[in-house]
């Protein structure tokens, strides 16, 4: 049949426009470019961004090799166009049901839905959220965190769609320009990040249950209307270069994960050694091994670091590295949990010295920041990495998170406010201490960790207690 003989579908009535979702898909059905763009999505949605190659995009939009190079230079280029894509439609949404003007021009479209109620234009925001994920979950694993597997042009790209969707909460809020909007921006994270672990299921986003997932959106807003300014705003963020007191490079020890290669070389064994132990080698290759990749990931991104490139970084054979673990994914999972268990050892400690709660912890998180300070290659691996590195990775970063989160529940057995917090309180507070951190180490300021303590502890007790008087 030839193609100017094969039907289209039925124009719509005269006076009534065609559902957006049904122009889209005629548009998809003609435009090979925009059929790319979809299988671009869906392939990411259901194995992430690593995993996706040009022969799944091609293949799911039923499109020639040739076709897909003469709209875009490379998968990451195609991805790019997919992200736009979402983060414009979520930004025009978010805006136009909060009312919020775009670009300091008037909003075009919609009301002014929560004008002169902070409370309302919070709920607005966050309901809309919750609908935007529901619509298009595999839209949300982009953002949330598939665009840090992209490398920095996809993490400047998640910032700036994360500070355009936080400015309505920050107008809500009272956040001031000067305050550099970092509160309503890491609270917008970590709503994408509770949104994210209730969507995935393996390597798969799934629709959840509608009603289920709804009803955790007036809880995450209730939680966000904790963070109203009054009289005790969140301290002012540090300026870049403020670091303070100079931060110590951590100890040498199985998973230490030190920062250079040089200091690799240093302690690789001299040739001919015999009276080194054999066990002494297995624990000195081993270290070596999880230092390369932390480093090497740190340098170039999980998904760019090779295992030949990890055993030349650790001055070990190929063989010698299957020695000790089955494939780069287990290095991967080890050197996490070996970083992640020294680290939850080093806050617990720091946690269980205090008699309060409050300032319980606000001494594990200045004992967690100044530990990742010391560790930038595990911070790196941890809070950037580990969410894209796997769906075995991205569930162990989550549990690790979750162990975290249980020194912040007493507080709610402690909540100053006449509406005690909800549970969820618990998990978007450490979701929003995690964006926290990792906006400082995607922007290469790790060792500035530890000044931002007070801003940290702000996060973590506001919510709760609100501001503790010292």
């Amino acid at each position: 049949m030839d193609k100017t003989d094969e039907p289209t579908a039925d124009p719509p009535p005269i006076g009534r426009r065609e559902p957006r979702k049904a122009r889209k898909r005629k548009k998809t059905m003609v435009d090979p470019r925009a059929r790319m763009v979809q299988a671009m999505l869906a392939s990411v949605g259901d194995q992430g961004y690593a995993a996706t190659v040009v022969a799944d995009v091609i293949a799911k939009a039923v499109a020639s090799r040739k076709t897909f190079y003469e709209h875009f230079e490379d998968k990451q280029a195609c991805f790019f166009a997919v992200s736009d894509e979402i983060a414009d439609e979520w930004v025009e949404r978010v805006h136009r049901v909060t009312g919020t003007p775009e670009d300091d021009d008037e909003a075009s479209g919609g009301g002014t839905v929560g004008a002169g109620d902070p409370s309302s234009a919070i709920e607005a925001l966050v309901g809309e959220l919750f609908d935007l994920a529901l619509e298009n979950p595999a839209a949300l694993r982009i953002l949330a965190v598939e665009l840090t597997a992209a490398g920095p042009t996809g993490i400047e790209r998640r910032e700036r769609t994360l500070h355009a969707l936080a400015r309505p909460l920050g107008e809500a809020l009272g956040e001031s320009s000067a305050d550099g909007e970092m509160l309503s921006r890491i609270i917008v994270g970590a709503i994408l990040r509770i949104m994210y672990a209730r969507a995935r299921r393996g390597a798969r986003v799934r629709r959840p249950r509608r009603a289920e997932f709804l009803a955790l959106a007036p809880q995450v807003a209730a939680w966000a209307v904790r963070y109203k300014f009054g009289a005790n705003p969140m301290p002012a963020q540090p300026v870049s270069g403020d670091s303070g007191a100079p931060v110590p490079v951590g100890g040498r020890a199985p998973g230490t994960l030190s920062l250079s290669s040089r200091a690799i070389e240093r302690r690789g064994l001299p040739r001919g050694e015999g009276n080194v132990s054999r066990s002494f080698v297995v624990h000195n290759q081993r270290e070596r091994i999880l230092d390369a990749l932390a480093n090497l990931s740190a340098a170039k991104g999980y998904g760019a670091s090779t295992i030949p490139e990890i055993v030349q970084e650790a001055a070990v054979s190929v063989q010698a590295f299957y020695e000790h673990f089955s494939g780069k994914e287990d290095a991967f999972l080890v050197a996490y949990e070996l970083g992640h268990r020294k680290a939850l050892g080093i806050v617990e400690r720091a946690y269980e010295t205090q008699e309060d709660w409050p300032a319980a912890v606000r001494a594990g998180i200045a004992a967690l920041l100044e530990f990742l300070a010391s560790e930038p290659a595990y911070a790196h691996l941890a809070l950037i990495d580990a969410l894209t590195a796997s769906p075995k990775a991205a569930s162990t970063a989550h549990q690790a998170i979750g162990a975290y989160s249980a020194m912040l529940e007493p507080g709610l057995e402690l909540s100053a406010n006449d509406q005690p917090p909800t549970a969820i309180a618990v998990e978007a507070t450490a979701g929003a201490l995690v964006e926290l951190c990792f906006v400082y180490v995607v922007s290469e300021r790790t060792r500035e960790l530890p000044v931002l303590t007070e801003v940290a502890e702000y996060v973590a007790l506001r919510p709760f207690v609100g501001v503790s008087v010292r």
